[in-house]
């Protein structure tokens, strides 16, 4: 493979700059990308000048949230499994609500994402079925808000399997953290990059997504790993697919 040429005032690739602007990534980004793909190690500020000597516009800054009193940090869990995080997040696919339905891993991120027709207790003993199935790894307890998709019912059977279940305080989204966090990445990523026709079709392109987002998007927050990179170095035997 031909490596592609720099250009005369900087160490990085001008095709590789505006495709790592089409993917929405800054300097630091940029820098963990050229190293994953690329085999190039650069400082960020030297990306950073880079893109200025393009005369690349800095990437918009995001909505500024209401300031909410200091809370202590949020440690991630050590092993796979000690928490698990359940959450929905309403779309539309074709002018009509749907429900995507999100557990994601404390200590790994790595996730399940199925989508529903209707929030319901149905829906949500549907979706335990399924993230039973679909993690590698045993779950030691399930995290989640107190909506009326999590009923009396719900924690029955979670708590018949064995699993502790911990309903966060109300009002305190921030208590389910990574969860909420991952769905604004789903908004941005793909919600609004991509229109579907019917149910069917979106429910397939969330599988894809789930993929994506699981084995090939790396992670920030993760130093770089993707949720599968990390979850087979803790877990080396575990079978990641």
């Amino acid at each position: 493979m031909t490596t592609p040429p720099l250009d005369r005032n900087s160490q990085v690739p001008s095709a590789e700059k505006s495709t790592c602007r089409e993917l929405g990534y800054g300097a630091p980004r940029t820098r963990i990308w050229l190293r994953r793909v690329h085999k190039r190690s650069l400082p960020a500020a030297t990306i950073q000048k880079a893109f200025v000597r393009l005369g690349l516009p800095r990437l918009p800054s995001k909505r500024r949230r209401a300031v909410r009193p200091r809370q202590l940090r949020l440690f991630e869990k050590p092993h796979p499994g000690d928490s698990v995080q359940i959450d929905v997040k309403v779309a539309k696919v074709h002018g009509h609500k749907v429900y995507q339905y999100t557990a994601i891993d404390d200590c790994t991120r790595f996730r399940v994402l199925r989508l529903y027709p209707q929030q319901n207790q149905r829906s949500t003993l549907a979706f335990f079925s399924e993230i039973r199935q679909a993690l590698p790894f045993p779950i030691r307890r399930l995290q989640c808000d107190n909506g009326t998709e999590f009923p009396l019912a719900f924690a029955l059977t979670v708590q018949e399997a064995g699993i502790k279940l911990r309903y966060i305080k109300p009002r305190r989204p921030d208590q389910n953290g990574k969860v909420e966090r991952s769905h604004r990445t789903d908004g941005e990523e793909f919600w609004t990059r991509q229109a579907f026709d019917s149910f069917d079709q979106a429910a397939r392109a969330l599988c894809d997504w789930e993929r994506v987002y699981n084995f090939e998007r790396f992670s920030m927050a993760l130093h770089g790993e993707t949720p599968a990179e990390k979850l087979q170095r803790l877990l080396p035997a575990v079978q990641v697919a």
